[in-house]
């Protein structure tokens, strides 16, 4: 089985180049994350949105 075809993993393109008049793509295989590590990251996104927001205000 192909790496690509198994659940939960994707081709990730790292460079692309030319060499000798052809286009040359270095590919990595990459993991999804998990369902807990993205609630984290969008409380996390959500905390550094709304400390800005608190910041901006406090400053004026």
């Amino acid at each position: 089985m192909r790496p690509s075809a198994r659940k939960g993993y994707t081709l990730i393109p790292l460079a692309l180049y030319w060499s000798r008049g052809r286009a040359k793509l270095e590919i990595g295989l990459a993991k999804g994350k998990k369902e807990h590590d993205k609630r984290a990251d969008v409380k996390n996104r959500d905390w550094q949105r709304d400390k800005q927001r608190i910041l901006r205000n406090v400053n004026r």
